[in-house]
């Protein structure tokens, strides 16, 4: 018994070895603050349920982190939620604080909705090809190359719509159209 457990244990560690990197950056670029915490609760289950890790560990490790990034999201707005309803004065947001300057690309993606943005950063960041990111979504291969294809236009659409200069229309002094005849 405790040969096996001893290779499980090894067999585990390589696992780890071999992916804590990749497995630390995706939590990383999406949620700096929790990153630790993703990684450890990845790993934690990586464990669990260890024997029906596949073969091909990367996807299925970057899938548990994406769900364990999205329950800690779940969980935070369901917070945020609770305090808005406790809170005892209604207080507008401010969002002068949140404005910054950004790339049109970055506006472009944040522009998207958060299923076409994960998508797209699956397969730019963390390089996935269209079998792990079915692996890595939950989905079939098409499905994946179809939600990427789809993706990609959108996000071609928004980069154009954020890149493009706005045309302002000439008014009078009191900011009347001008009279054309």
């Amino acid at each position: 018994m405790d040969d096996d457990r001893e290779t499980r244990e090894e067999r585990f560690t390589r696992l780890y070895d071999a992916h804590y990197s990749d497995v630390r950056a995706y939590a990383w670029r999406r949620e700096p603050d929790t990153a630790d915490d993703v990684v450890a609760e990845t790993f934690t289950i990586a464990w669990q349920r260890f024997d029906s890790v596949p073969a091909e560990s990367l996807p299925w490790l970057i899938g548990v982190a994406r769900n364990v990034l999205l329950n800690l999201q779940r969980g935070e707005r369901r917070r945020r939620e609770r305090e808005m309803r406790c809170a005892e004065a209604d207080v507008a947001p401010s969002f002068g604080g949140a404005v910054e300057a950004r790339s049109s690309l970055s506006v472009a993606l944040q522009g998207l909705p958060e299923r076409d943005r994960e998508i797209l950063l699956l397969a730019a960041w963390e390089r996935l090809d269209r079998s792990a990111l079915a692996a890595a979504l939950r989905c079939s291969k098409a499905t994946a190359a179809v939600r990427l294809f789809r993706a990609r236009k959108r996000l071609a659409a928004a980069l154009a719509a954020a890149e493009a200069p706005t045309r302002t229309i000439p008014t009078d002094s009191r900011g009347r159209l001008p009279d054309e005849c």
